[in-house]
């Protein structure tokens, strides 16, 4: 039987283990096809859990459900096309969040499973990831968000996005304290939720 004291600590502390280590490092991959050999020299280029996790950003997930690892260095001087390297290295990470949510939910409806700790298991990695994805994506440093908003429209945009980096980690807890902002994040993941889950069925 599923012990839900123990076994649902150390299922949710796995999937916020995976859903991390692939997220950076599908930032190390994109930013290394682009010609850039920094993630690779800093041991960052690797599924290995223990080069990527924050402590910090783990105990934000196991609260929250929004969390991060350390971020992958990169030199955008590496890249063939500067901004565009910049974007889609920064896309990377929630892109890859997306999928692994996409596939957890493809496999549960596939094999149907019963047993309540695999059950319980993709539910943690489904939701995980789909929180990781949507929380990232928030223009604040030093979210993945910041950059793609930063390349994009550049500017004063980017002035003030990149200005703002010093009390980007502040700015991050004082948001997610603020009910109205946690009620949004909650809200959009639970539509990215359901658009998975819709392609899913399409697809079953």
């Amino acid at each position: 039987m599923f012990n839900y004291d123990i076994g649902q600590f150390l299922m949710t502390g796995i999937a916020i283990i995976i859903s991390l280590s692939i997220h950076e490092y599908s930032h190390a991959l994109i930013s290394t096809l682009q010609g850039d050999d920094i993630p690779y020299r800093y041991g960052r280029l690797t599924l290995n859990p223990l080069a990527h996790i924050d402590p910090i950003g783990i105990i934000s997930l196991f609260l929250f459900k929004f969390g991060w690892a350390k971020p992958v260095p990169i030199s955008s001087r590496n890249y063939r096309n500067r901004r565009l390297g910049v974007i889609l290295t920064s896309f990377a990470g929630p892109v890859s969040n997306i999928i692994l949510a996409f596939f957890t939910a493809l496999c549960f409806y596939l094999f149907n499973p019963t047993n309540e700790g695999i059950v319980y298991f993709l539910g943690e990695l489904f939701t995980i990831n789909t929180g990781l994805a949507v929380f990232n994506i928030i223009p604040i440093p030093p979210l993945d968000g910041s950059k793609i908003f930063g390349e994009l429209f550049g500017g004063k945009v980017a002035e003030f996005i990149y200005g703002i980096e010093r009390w980007g980690m502040f700015l991050i807890f004082a948001l997610l304290w603020i009910p109205q902002v946690s009620y949004m994040l909650s809200f959009l993941i639970h539509i990215v939720k359901l658009y998975i889950l819709k392609l899913v069925i399409m697809i079953v």
